[in-house]
């Protein structure tokens, strides 16, 4: 009878443990989170000279140069930020490479977009790893354990020469680079591959 009722008992501990286990603790009403000012946020008195600047240096240029203004903002929900920067994380993680951050890209949609707005400007998200000591746009979908592959290299073999990662690759980018010039000749023969980089944002103008 004994160890019956030590069975029974066991049985009901070991329930308990589990449904303490699986339950979600939620943080109570009255818990508040201290959080401290980002070092990167402004002050309008920093912020509206930004915006003026670029209004009188850019916008008139931009708008003569293509007859109607650019796009000024690129939206992306928190979602989709959040579910990307995961992907890019836990990609990372998983090839053992460190994921320091993100680069902003200008770019434009082409005229045969399968997306966006033919023409308008947009940002590309290119993440970034520490390569002797700068941080550098690499692919986390081509990229492997034994060897991170770097943007600037998946570029050059669609025919793109990317020169922003140095100042050397900068002060060189109107030398010919053979490479670069014949795959751009055989891209149309070229496979299409998953890459890490990021877009499809909602850009505005247009309206």
């Amino acid at each position: 009878m004994k160890n019956k009722l030590m069975l029974v008992f066991m049985a009901i501990a070991l329930t308990m443990v589990s449904c303490s286990q699986d339950r979600i603790e939620e943080p109570s009403q009255n818990e508040t989170a201290e959080v401290s000012r980002p070092y990167n946020a402004l002050n309008y008195l920093e912020l509206v000279p930004m915006l003026e600047h670029y209004d009188k240096t850019r916008k008139p240029v931009l708008e003569e140069a293509l007859g109607y203004e650019d796009t000024r903002m690129n939206y992306y929900s928190i979602e989709t930020i959040e579910n990307y920067l995961k992907y890019v994380k836990t990609l990372s993680r998983e090839k053992g490479i460190k994921f320091t951050g993100i680069n902003f890209v200008s770019a434009a949609y082409p005229e045969n977009t399968g997306h966006g707005v033919p023409n308008y400007q947009n940002l590309l998200l290119m993440p970034t790893t520490e390569i002797n000591g700068k941080n550098i746009s690499f692919d986390p979908v081509q990229s492997t354990s034994e060897k991170i592959v770097t943007v600037k290299e998946m570029l050059a073999s669609y025919g793109y020469n990317w020169v922003y990662d140095s100042k050397e690759d900068y002060d060189s980018r109107n030398k010919p680079n053979e490479l670069v010039q014949r795959n751009f000749q055989n891209r149309s023969k070229s496979s299409d591959v998953e890459s890490g980089a990021g877009n499809r944002g909602q850009i505005s103008p247009p309206y």
